[in-house]
C-alpha cells in the first residue's frame, strides 16, 4: 500500500549491501595482516646448515612461491574491490530514496509509513483521537493532500503518515497520485462525484475550463485564452497538454489549429467546481 512495503525492501536491500561490503572488507584486511610475510618466515639468526640449505634449493621453488604470493594479492584485491562496489551501492540506494522524497510528496508518504509506522503502531490511547480528527476532516474535505492535512491538524509527518495508513487498511479512506501529490478522500463518496474528487482541478487549469465554459461549443484557441487570461504561450501551452490528457478539453474540428472546447466530462468538472464553492 503506498509503495511503502517497496520502500522497506529497498532500504533492506541497500542496508544489506552495505554491510555486507564492509564485513567483507575486515574479513580481507584480518586475512592479510594474519598471514606472515616472507622476510617473517625467515627471521632470527639462521645456522650456516641452514643458509646452506636455503642456497641449494632450486630456482623452479622460488618462482612458484613469488607466483603464490601474487596470486594472493590479487585475490585480496578483489575480494576489496567487491566489498568497495557493496558498499557504493547501498549507500547510493539509499541517498538516492531520501532525494527522491524532496522531489515527492507521495514517495515522502511512502517512506516515512515504511520506517515510522513500526514505530507508532503500539500507541493507543492519542492514537484514537488523532486518526479519528483526520478521518472527520477527510470527509469534510474529500480531496485534501497529506501536507495540507498535516498542516491544518499540525500533526507530525510520521504520525499523519502512520494514521492515514491505518485509516486505508481499515478501507476508512481511499488514496491516489495526484502528480507530486497524495490526495485522499472518504471511502464512501458518492459515485457521481468520485470523478471530480480523483481529478481535482485548481488555479490555472480552473480557470482555462471556466473560460471555455462561457466561450461554448465555438471553443477560443490557444492564442485567445492567453490573451483573455494574460498568461504565457508556455504555461497556456502545458495546461492544454494536460487538460486534454484528463479527456476535459477536446478540438472543435479536425484541423490541429482548431480551438479548443469542454468535453462532457470537462463541463461535469466545471459544474462541480461551481458548485462546491
Amino acid at each position: 500500500m503506498n509503495g511503502s512495503w517497496s520502500i522497506r525492501f529497498l532500504i533492506a536491500v541497500s542496508l544489506t549491501s552495505v554491510l555486507f561490503g564492509f564485513a567483507t572488507l575486515d574479513e580481507g584486511q584480518a586475512t592479510a595482516a594474519d598471514t606472515p610475510s616472507a622476510e617473517d618466515g625467515f627471521s632470527g639468526a639462521a645456522s650456516a646448515d641452514e643458509a646452506e640449505q636455503e642456497g641449494d634449493e632450486p630456482a623452479a621453488v622460488e618462482e612458484i612461491s613469488l607466483a603464490e604470493s601474487e596470486a594472493e594479492s590479487k585475490g585480496d584485491g578483489l575480494g576489496n574491490d567487491s566489498s568497495i562496489v557493496f558498499i557504493g551501492f547501498g549507500t547510493s540506494l539509499f541517498s538516492l530514496l531520501f532525494l527522491s522524497s524532496a522531489l515527492s510528496e507521495a514517495i515522502k508518504i511512502a517512506i516515512l509509513m515504511a520506517i515510522v509506522t513500526p514505530l507508532l503502531a503500539k500507541k493507543a490511547d492519542r492514537d484514537e483521537l488523532n486518526r479519528g480528527r483526520i478521518f472527520g476532516f477527510i470527509e469534510a474535505n474529500a480531496g485534501i493532500h497529506f501536507s495540507a492535512l498535516r498542516d491544518v491538524l499540525q500533526l507530525a509527518n510520521g504520525v499523519t503518515a502512520h494514521h492515514l495508513q491505518m485509516l486505508e487498511t481499515q478501507g476508512s479512506i481511499v488514496s491516489w497520485r495526484d502528480g507530486k501529490l497524495r490526495r485522499y478522500a472518504a471511502a464512501n463518496i458518492p459515485s457521481d462525484q468520485l470523478h471530480v474528487i480523483s481529478h481535482p482541478i485548481l488555479g490555472t487549469r480552473l480557470a482555462i475550463l471556466q473560460t471555455l465554459a462561457d466561450a461554448g461549443v465555438l471553443g477560443l484557441s490557444n492564442k485567445e485564452i492567453e490573451t483573455k487570461l494574460q498568461l504565457s504561450r508556455q504555461l497556456v501551452s502545458y495546461h492544454m497538454i494536460q487538460l486534454n490528457t484528463n479527456e476535459l478539453i477536446e478540438k472543435a474540428g479536425q484541423n490541429k489549429r482548431s480551438p479548443w472546447r469542454l468535453t462532457a466530462t470537462g463541463t461535469k468538472t466545471v459544474s462541480g467546481n461551481i458548485s462546491s464553492s
